[in-house]
């Protein structure tokens, strides 16, 4: 096999199922034992902000994602938030939120919808990975993370594959770093340059099926580091698997709900909708905002509210 050939596979749908892999890939990482965390609860607002408005306006996206942490004196409905999450909710509340200086991986999941609305449209793309990601973070290979998952989601939807994948994220989050160096509030920027120069050297991984090999293999270690999974998942979930959910398990097995939901996406976003192997709550909710984002209507006034959908969930949870 010729390996300079370009790698591509067919496109399914161009997108629609990433929301469904992602609610699969949080599923199997068990943050939350009965299905989906926050981290799909989180890309569900966003996903609602993107097709409402077309673009990120932080004012109102704060509020959105506020409403979910029980803003207007309601019940909080977020499950399994991580500790940087849980403390950027608490500064909001208090009264604005702080960006955090911590390296994580939370932007992976947040920047999923990214991907899919701006599929088409690299330069902005960027332009609101840095948006978002500064409004909760202020490392640079932290916001790094988001564009490299924004970037492999939009190189799925049109069923890029293998080292083509890897070599166009590399390609796409090279600008990114202009913004991160030029804003004075990011701080670690250097260490951005050497990380995405690490992605160039990925391509000689490719095939490794373990998740935990695979993290090794790009220097992966007990401390788990965000932008080592965050590596790992990208080479997990490059090649096209005989079986779509294969990628995801390894990658819940050493990223947990993060990055299961991050590779769940990927992987979602190049094989459509579909039935996945195990069950979780609203995948038709899913399937639809997938759809909604590729095809349109710009519109959420006849799709349920989010809060409503998880208030329900929780509801069910502490009646039984």
């Amino acid at each position: 096999m010729d390996e300079s050939a370009s790698r591509y596979s067919l496109v399914a749908g161009e997108g629609d199922g990433v929301m469904l892999g992602m609610a699969a890939g949080d599923t199997a990482g068990g943050a939350w034992e009965l299905g989906y965390s926050a981290y799909t609860e989180q890309a569900t607002v966003i996903a609602y902000h993107l097709i409402e408005h077309g673009r990120l306006n932080p004012t109102l996206l704060v509020d959105a994602i506020r409403e979910l942490d029980g803003a207007h004196d309601e019940d909080p409905v977020y499950r399994a938030v991580s500790p940087q999450f849980r403390v950027w909710l608490d500064r909001a509340a208090a009264g604005r939120p702080v960006p955090d200086t911590d390296a994580s991986i939370d932007p992976g999941p947040r920047s999923v919808p990214l991907g899919v609305v701006n599929r088409k449209e690299p330069e902005k793309l960027r332009a609101e990975v840095f948006e978002l990601g500064m409004l909760f973070h202020a490392d640079a290979v932290t916001i790094l993370g988001g564009g490299v998952v924004a970037s492999a989601v939009a190189a799925s939807c049109f069923g890029q594959s293998g080292r083509d994948l890897i070599v166009g994220v590399r390609e796409a989050v090279e600008p990114l770093l202009d913004l991160l160096v030029s804003d004075h509030a990011v701080v670690n920027s250097k260490a951005a340059e050497a990380a995405v120069a690490e992605l160039a050297e990925m391509t000689d991984l490719l095939g490794i099926e373990n998740g935990e090999e695979t993290f090794a293999a790009v220097g992966g270690d007990a401390h788990r580091r965000p932008w080592d999974l965050i590596k790992a998942g990208l080479l997990l979930a490059a090649p096209v698997a005989k079986r779509d959910h294969l990628p995801v398990e390894q990658a819940a097995r050493i990223g947990g709900s993060a990055l299961g939901a991050i590779v769940g996406a990927m992987v979602g976003a190049r094989a459509g909708i579909k039935a996945w192997p195990w069950a979780f709550a609203n995948d038709t909710w899913f399937a639809e905002i997938g759809r909604r984002m590729v095809r349109g209507p710009a519109e959420v006034r006849d799709l349920p509210i989010p809060y409503a959908v998880e208030n329900h969930l929780m509801a069910g949870e502490r009646e039984g």
